[in-house]
């Protein structure tokens, strides 16, 4: 019997959160069944889905919080719930065209959910005894139990998939992630949806939606475990890391701290580290917990100062871009935050929630967003560093070989974030060089010659088949621009013998040229282009999907398509100095026509 009432409580509880957020449960498994069509077979439409159903998801739970808070009305959910719907299709209609969404749509659609999941904190505290710090205390802990519990029970799913394989049948490869699938994509949320409590006082009429009157609010008590892990672990930790990073300020304020790279992300994480640790921290009222709140605020508010100057600075040497854009942006709110720690009642933190909002939405809403603010930016850099050169005259663009090194530095570092983000092309003095792709040829020096350091790009593309109808051929290689070239391959055609060939030309540059009977070049392609779009497009990347590592060249007589499996590009100093390093896997499709 007590199995059974168990049984019984947990299907109430289900039903309970069904209830209370049908609409996120219905997008959740969405998701589940687009992350199937991917894992099974790969699905076209992949990231867009997943990124408009995560919208829907989460401005789902932002429109719960706001029913719970304000209404009591079941007029009032429906329209909720509807508006939710709608806006969750239009967002899907608004994201860029094609098949896949570009970069400057993901990252505003990232920004866009952090934006909803801070109102999903935040809501609930809004002229109420609800605080930031219990809010968010609650959905903290509900995350790490749902991911401790779902980590075990994948774990377990693991293993027996894992027995089954060996001691009875096979098991297809792609199972796991099905399993996997189900159970972070629906079993873990469900039940992290379970755990989260309303906070009474925030719904009209004090009744939750089962008609039971309802409490002041759902307890939020900090367990002893985790009040040990915060007091007597993290907190001591982040004191000693403090002071350390306070002593090397203090060592290299006059020297290398405002030109290491790795300060700025090590600056940040801290900054983001003593944030949450203070949010938890807020619900302790032991010595070390009051301790931390008192003393580190005053802290936080210097070394965030320090790296947002330091970043600010970095703009001289790179330009802006829409990555140090939210460094500057996240080291203003941390300087607020940290000052209003410093000012108000612990029971006060939730005013950091509303502003932190509002700088969010500034970064994606132009004209002061990160994109609009990074392409003004480094579109006159590079122009200026162009007219220096005497490169820009008349809307073209010269080739100089002998431009100055400063000059090409900028060029090239300017261009590679162009490119990368798609600007290049809507460049009128630009739009030469995006529709070539090469580099060499349209500024006169290779996009290589700036590095002043070892560095590489590996990127590799993502699983699924090449669609090869209407070709004659296919042809798998691997080319290594240190070498010499040599022949590829060769097929036949009606009884004609045909040759395909990686030529070295004098300038180091290599060409892929297709010939026909008696030695005939029929058609070229030029490597540069793939090159150039790989460094370009590179930075922060791993996979490439199909299109981005497809490249075609044709005239009347032949088409060629080359498409990348693996590239590497580098640059390392060897013995004759700076050198580029340049390895393809690729497939190579001809058409003879």
């Amino acid at each position: 019997m007590k199995q059974v009432r168990k049984l019984r409580a947990g299907l109430v509880q289900l039903t309970g959160t069904v209830r209370r957020y049908p609409l996120t449960i219905l997008l959740l498994v969405l998701l589940a069944i687009v992350n199937a069509m991917e894992i099974q077979s790969g699905f076209t439409l992949y990231s867009k889905m997943v990124y408009t159903l995560s919208f829907g998801i989460f401005l789902s739970l932002a429109a719960q919080a706001v029913y719970e808070r304000f209404f009591d009305s079941k007029a009032v959910r429906i329209f909720l719930l509807s508006g939710t719907a709608g806006l969750t299709a239009v967002y899907y209609l608004i994201l860029s065209g094609g098949e896949k969404v570009n970069r400057i749509a993901s990252i505003r659609t990232i920004a866009a959910l952090f934006i909803l999941f801070i109102a999903f904190l935040w809501i609930p505290t809004i002229k109420s005894r609800v605080t930031l710090n219990e809010s968010f205390l609650a959905v903290f802990k509900a995350f790490f139990q749902a991911a401790f519990y779902s980590g075990v029970l994948f774990l377990g799913v693991s293993l027996i998939i894992m027995a089954i394989n060996t001691l009875l049948l096979p098991v297809e490869g792609n199972v796991l992630s099905h399993a996997a699938n189900i159970i972070f994509s629906i079993l873990a949320s469900v039940y992290l949806l379970s755990l989260l409590p309303i906070f009474a006082d925030g719904i009209a009429g004090g009744k939750e939606e089962n008609g039971e009157p309802s409490k002041m609010h759902t307890a939020v008590p900090v367990s002893r475990f985790l009040e040990t892990l915060i007091s007597y672990v993290i907190i001591p930790v982040t004191a000693v890391f403090t002071l350390v990073l306070l002593l090397y300020i203090v060592r290299n304020i006059t020297g290398s701290f405002w030109t290491d790279n790795l300060m700025e992300p090590l600056l940040m994480s801290y900054s983001i580290t003593v944030i949450l640790v203070y949010l938890l921290a807020s619900n302790i009222e032991n010595a070390f917990a009051k301790s931390f709140r008192k003393i580190f605020p005053k802290v936080l508010v210097p070394i965030v100062l320090f790296q947002t100057i330091a970043s600010i600075l970095k703009i001289g040497e790179t330009g802006m871009t829409h990555g140090r854009y939210y460094a500057i942006l996240f080291g203003v709110f941390a300087t607020i935050a940290g000052s209003i720690f410093c000012i108000v009642p612990v029971r006060k933190n939730g005013l950091i929630a509303p502003i932190l909002m509002f700088l969010a939405l500034i970064s994606i809403v132009p004209p002061m967003d990160a994109f609009s603010v990074s392409k003004h930016n480094q579109t006159k850099r590079l122009e200026n560093a162009l007219l220096r050169s005497n490169m820009l005259q008349e809307g073209k663009i010269t080739p100089n070989p002998s431009a100055a090194k400063k000059a090409r530095q900028v060029i090239i570092t300017s261009l590679q974030y162009l490119d990368s983000m798609g600007y290049s092309k809507d460049i009128d003095w630009l739009k030469a060089y995006a529709d070539t792709g090469d580099f060499e040829k349209t500024f006169g020096f290779s996009q290589f010659d700036s590095a002043n350091q070892n560095s590489g790009i590996y990127l590799h593309r993502e699983p699924g088949p090449i669609p090869i109808t209407g070709y004659d051929s296919m042809l798998h290689t691997n080319l290594y621009f240190q070498g010499a070239g040599g022949e590829i391959g060769s097929f036949e055609k009606d009884g004609k013998a045909y040759r395909i060939l990686d030529q070295m030309l004098s300038d180091g540059r290599h060409h892929i040229v297709l010939f026909g009977e008696e030695n005939r070049e029929l058609l070229s392609f030029d490597t540069e282009a793939i090159l150039s779009r790989a460094m370009s497009s590179g930075e922060g990347k791993e996979i490439m999907r199909l299109p981005d590592a497809s490249f075609t060249q044709e005239n009347d007589l032949a088409r060629i398509t080359f498409v990348t499996e693996n590239i590497y590009i580098g640059n390392y100093t060897g013995s004759t100095g700076k050198e580029k390093q340049a390895d393809i896997e690729a497939y190579i499709l001809i058409e003879i026509k």
